[in-house]
């Protein structure tokens, strides 16, 4: 009998963004289990595995995976398949293909790559996908994709860099004094974080959970303050008023490193500004002073005025500073009491603990997902000036609760562009654009794309609305291709289904989980003959299409070409890096400082000013320089029933995540099902169903003019009045009739675009930062729509009562 082994794995269940790196442990050919991997240096017992990461080692085992391709024999959805060989499947595929190029152009291919989705994110999948589609000319439909865009929109605008404040080292926090969780449940679903709250309040900070739902991280928190759904930014804002009207703001901070001294032109909005185009301040020695464009050391300054009123040749000028006054005095605590539902006292009483905590903390994630959510994640950074809680440990702000560490760069470049970004004939495309250039084609013929391939991603269940593309997109395609580990609801409407390799049976380099550390994930079983990971689906298709000598390695040689970098994190290990090394000590630590990631570290800002720019003039177009609360698009406030608005979808339709689902993955798992309730259901809160006559086990329909779904439903106080929730994650086969994403407002589609998102995605398109996603140096990857995930409304109806119902939730006739 054999002895254990181990490996490191990707965990699967990491699209929550935490990210882990699994110690996947193996006896006789088999995995037995799964561990927290086991860091190194200072990044000791920074490790961790929750119960997906301890039940990912069954996926690989399970009799619901894909081990053979799969070829369409009946009519798109119908279910009915013909197996047949990778290599035949590869044939038929890549012969559909170049006749579609020949024809139609190589951009007529459209490829679906999703980096959160099968794990590692950033790894082989997504640089060789963006390497073949840079190569044939293929488009790219991910630009401005309607997920997790309002942090992007918050730091490239108010901090200058899109993708930089996405992430902090966890342990930040450690010394914190005062932490307000806002839009995040760390405790169910990022244990880093989770950790080092639980250390942040054993070292005496106090814990405020703000959100919609009373969940693990509102139970642990010290104080949970609910908040109607899409109304964050007028309580943030009360909160800067608060501090702002009272005098707890940090004059030196604001001094120091944002634009609150800039002059600003009473009549247009825009900076005030010399002859030569230079910004101006003024000084309480020298008077009026020229800025230089972009440094943030004001030259001949001795003391800056915070707050002035003047006439500068002859224009009429005030300070940024007094221009936030002006624009904070209607967000009164009574003002937001009236959106948020927060009694006015205790907005008072939190801006004045946050601002009077010697260090303090915004832990801000994804959890907000409404159109307004831009200026929300912009207030959040807002307050962070105000009382200078940026650019230390134990002060903060972060827009997602990525728990990781420093930036890695690896040798990417030459993979996804060998002819250089100039001759990169991949095409980007707006999602708004490309579903719209689908939807009005009048025929197949007329319709643009004609092939879709699915590399990372189940579009179907994670881009809502389903019906947009089973009814108006995929009837319109000539080839749909999914390559996945299951038969997703994506997979279902496929012609063809490619099996690919699980973490646990393929090469790869693990960046996000790495924590200050190259990891290497490496084979811990054999796939099945026919299952292949991405270097053989886009290898075997470059052969067949005339571009074979561009993919000429392995995924083992890929994965030496990607760390044999410059970077200095990487060039600087001791006693260099390689793939024998990293097989030999399966991770390697990163010559990294010896402190940790903070993206605010130096106050260093790639703003137009160098400052933090709470005060955007780029964004005077839009009428938006300043956060602002506007009303969320769709979801039922106070003042759109006032307006007669949502008369017959009453509800805020809420679809958030639980435990012991990723996605749509771990729902074929029947452990995983069983602690997730063992079917998918309603809830609603005790006194909405009292209204609505629905009892707790009734069988309801919750409806919009999209669509319906039909569960029993349960009667939940976690739920907040006025909100229906069904969790996301459930298959559309486990619902009796329809599925939670009929009911969703269409990601990046038209409707969900505004004026901002319409400015973001021009200035970016202005840039030239409108590339093909994260591989090719682009800033706009996901410029120019919102997520709006929770922005729909909803009704409710009783079909059946619980008595009526037997135990699988059918009526007894």
């Amino acid at each position: 009998m054999s002895e254990e082994s181990f490996v490191y794995t990707a965990c699967p269940g990491w699209g929550d963004h935490e990210y882990c790196a699994l110690k996947t442990i193996v006896k006789d050919g088999k995995i037995i289990r799964t561990e927290p991997a086991e860091y190194t240096g200072a990044e000791v017992g920074e490790a961790h595995i929750c119960q997906k990461g301890v039940m990912a080692c069954r996926q690989p085992y399970n009799k619901d995976r894909l081990t053979t391709p799969l070829k369409r024999a009946g009519e798109r959805g119908e279910g009915k398949w013909e197996e047949i060989s990778w290599d035949q499947a590869l044939d038929e595929i890549a012969e559909k293909l170049a006749e579609q190029r020949d024809k139609y152009g190589p951009q007529s291919l459209a490829l679906w790559y999703l980096t959160a989705s099968y794990p590692p994110s950033m790894g082989l999948a997504g640089v060789l996908h963006t390497r073949f589609g840079g190569l044939y000319g293929a488009t790219f439909p991910m630009e401005a994709y309607g997920l997790d865009n309002g942090p992007l929109f918050a730091a490239y605008y108010d901090l200058g860099n899109t993708y930089r404040y996405y992430n902090t080292d966890p342990r930040n926090i450690d010394h914190s004094d005062y932490v307000i969780v806002w839009g995040a449940n760390p405790v169910e679903n990022q244990h880093r974080f989770a950790k080092h709250v639980v250390e942040a309040k054993s070292n005496g900070a106090k814990i405020v959970d703000i959100g919609l739902l009373f969940d693990g991280t509102a139970g642990y928190a010290d104080e949970f303050v609910p908040v109607k759904p899409g109304s964050d930014a007028a309580l943030s804002l009360a909160m800067a008023n608060h501090i702002v009207k009272n005098d707890l703001y940090k004059v030196d901070f604001l001094l120091d490193h944002t634009v609150a001294p800039f002059l600003v032109r009473s009549d247009t909005g825009e900076f005030m500004r010399d002859g030569d185009g230079n910004c101006m301040v003024i000084d309480k020695t020298h008077g009026v002073i020229a800025v230089e464009p972009g440094v943030k050391e004001i030259a001949g300054a001795t003391e800056l005025e915070l707050k002035a009123e003047l006439d500068v040749f002859g224009v009429p000028c005030k300070t940024v500073f007094c221009v936030l006054e002006d624009h904070l005095a209607k967000y009164t605590p009574e003002y937001q009491e009236s959106i948020t539902g927060v009694p006015a006292a205790d907005a008072v009483r939190i801006a004045e603990e946050y601002a009077a905590a010697p260090d303090a903390y915004i832990l801000g994630a994804l959890g907000i997902r409404y159109q307004n959510q831009g200026d929300i994640y912009r207030s959040f950074y807002l307050l962070g000036s105000l009382t200078g809680n940026l650019g230390r440990p134990g002060a903060g702000v972060t827009s997602e609760l990525l728990g990781g560490a420093w930036p890695v760069l690896f040798n990417d470049a030459p993979i996804v562009a060998p002819n250089g970004i100039e001759g990169f004939k991949g095409v980007p495309a707006r999602q708004a654009d490309f579903f719209e250039a689908i939807e009005n084609s009048e025929s197949v013929e007329e319709c643009p794309y004609k092939a879709l391939m699915v590399i990372s991603g189940n579009p179907v269940h994670n881009c809502p609305n389903r019906s947009r593309w089973i009814e108006r997109v995929f009837p319109k395609l000539e080839l749909i291709v999914d390559f996945d580990i299951w038969i997703t609801d994506t997979g279902e409407y496929a012609d063809y289904i490619l099996p690919d390799c699980m973490p646990f049976e393929r090469y790869d380099i693990i960046n996000m989980a790495a924590y200050n550390h190259i990891v290497l994930q490496e084979p811990a079983i054999e796939p099945p003959a026919e299952v292949h990971d991405p270097t053989d689906l886009f290898t075997g298709l470059a052969q067949r299409l005339g571009l074979g000598e561009y993919f000429d390695k392995t995924a083992e040689e890929w994965c030496g070409v990607r760390i044999d970098s410059d970077y200095p994190f990487i060039a600087g290990i001791e006693g260099g890096v390689s793939m024998e090394r990293l097989k030999k000590e399966k991770m390697v630590r990163l010559a990294t400082p010896p402190f940790h990631w903070d993206p605010f570290l130096g106050l260093d800002f790639s703003t137009p000013s160098g400052r933090l720019e709470f005060y955007c003039e780029r964004l005077l177009p839009t009428g938006h320089q300043i956060a602002m609360y506007t009303e969320p698009m769709e979801v039922p406030t106070e003042a759109s029933k006032a307006e007669g608005k949502n008369e017959e979808y009453p509800y805020q339709f809420f679809s958030g995540r639980q435990r012991f689902f990723m996605q749509s993955l771990y729902t074929d798992d029947p452990v995983m099902v069983k602690l997730s309730g063992g079917k998918p259901s309603a809830r609603i809160n005790p006194v909405d169903a009292a209204r609505e006559g629905i009892k707790d086990g009734d069988k309801v329909e919750v409806y919009n003019q999209r669509g319906h779904v039909i569960a029993p439903c349960r009667l939940d106080e976690v739920i907040p009045p006025g909100t229906i929730q069904v969790w996301f994650g459930w298959r559309k086969r486990q619902f009796e009739e329809g599925t939670y994403s009929e009911l969703l407002v269409p990601l990046g589609s038209r409707e969900t675009l505004d004026d901002l998102s319409e400015h973001w995605w021009n200035e970016m398109l202005g840039k030239n930062q409108v590339k093909c996603g994260f591989f090719t140096g682009s800033e706009g990857c996901i410029a120019g729509a919102w997520d709006t995930i929770w922005d729909c409304a909803c009704s409710i109806r009783k079909i059946a009562d619980a008595a009526d119902l037997d135990e699988d939730g059918k009526e007894v006739k």
